[in-house]
């Protein structure tokens, strides 16, 4: 943990607010490759951010609107009191092996065609192959630059399924789920909104067709920024800064058919020009 004062600097342009560190992240957090995410605190209110590298061994680490209020900056050279330790976001070898997997039943052009949504699930428990098998689903999906930026958080815990169920009529179907995944973007590795969101729906739709190829059924729930459900979701799973949840995938073994309908509609195909 490294312990310092300095100031918050708006640059000349208006468009930068940040800390300079005055010392090199590099070299003290052993991190010579790669983005370095910090956590600590800015006069004893939390924070966790990426640092940006200047050159010459230095780095500024940008303070935000929502961060700036809470430290009532108002724009001009502020002395700040911070400490900064590194974010453990190394993985341990041995839990970097592959779990085991499950393996579809369904081609994708099929599972694409046929996939429905699912509210109604059975008691069975979801076998652990088959939950490794749809967040590796959602691992895989394209993403922005490469970046990343989703987090997935299990829910399998009834009481707060059933919480999470009863606070938005919506999302009723948690409730008799077997489990619950909560989609989250990280803006400290993505910070365009628009990318964010894709990479999200990207990986929710991976997983949303890895759970029908399995046998199994699923719905997605949409989270509302700023929403009640939104911030009692962000509460509930003690969620970082910057972490936002996007959507959450209620699955499980069905207790529901429904039929696949045809969705070919030609007069929404445009060839070359509108």
């Amino acid at each position: 943990m490294e312990i310092f004062n300095t100031e918050i600097i708006k640059d000349e342009s208006g468009r930068l607010t940040y800390i300079e560190l005055p010392f090199n992240a590099k070299e003290v957090f052993d991190k010579q490759k790669g983005a370095i995410f910090v956590i600590g605190t800015i006069n004893d209110v939390p924070y966790r951010n990426k640092l940006i590298s200047r050159g010459g061994g230095k780095q500024i680490m940008t303070i935000d609107k929502s961060m700036q209020k809470e430290l009532d900056f108002i724009g001009e050279k502020m002395s700040v009191h911070i400490t900064m330790a590194p974010e453990n976001n190394e993985i341990e070898n041995e839990n970097s092996l592959i779990p085991s997997l499950s393996v579809s039943s369904i081609d994708v052009v099929t599972a694409i065609k046929t996939r429905r949504s699912i509210r109604k699930f059975t008691s069975e428990p979801i076998s652990e192959s088959m939950l490794n098998t749809v967040l590796q689903s959602g691992m895989y999906a394209p993403s922005a630059k490469g970046k990343c930026p989703c987090h997935f958080v299990v829910i399998q815990n009834r009481d707060m399924l059933m919480e999470l169920s009863e606070s938005n009529y919506n999302a009723s179907m948690l409730g008799g789920a077997a489990c619950g995944i909560v989609v989250c973007g990280d803006k400290n590795i993505e910070g365009i909104k628009e990318f964010i969101y894709a990479d999200c729906a990207a990986a929710v739709q991976n997983m949303l067709l890895s759970i029908h190829g399995l046998g199994l059924g699923g719905v997605w729930c949409g989270v509302r920024a700023n929403s009640d459900w939104h911030k009692l979701i962000v509460n509930k799973l003690n969620l970082p800064l910057k972490v936002d949840p996007f959507a959450i995938i209620a699955f499980g073994h069905p207790d529901e058919e429904r039929v696949s309908r045809e969705l070919w509609d030609a007069s929404s195909v445009h060839y070359d020009i509108w």
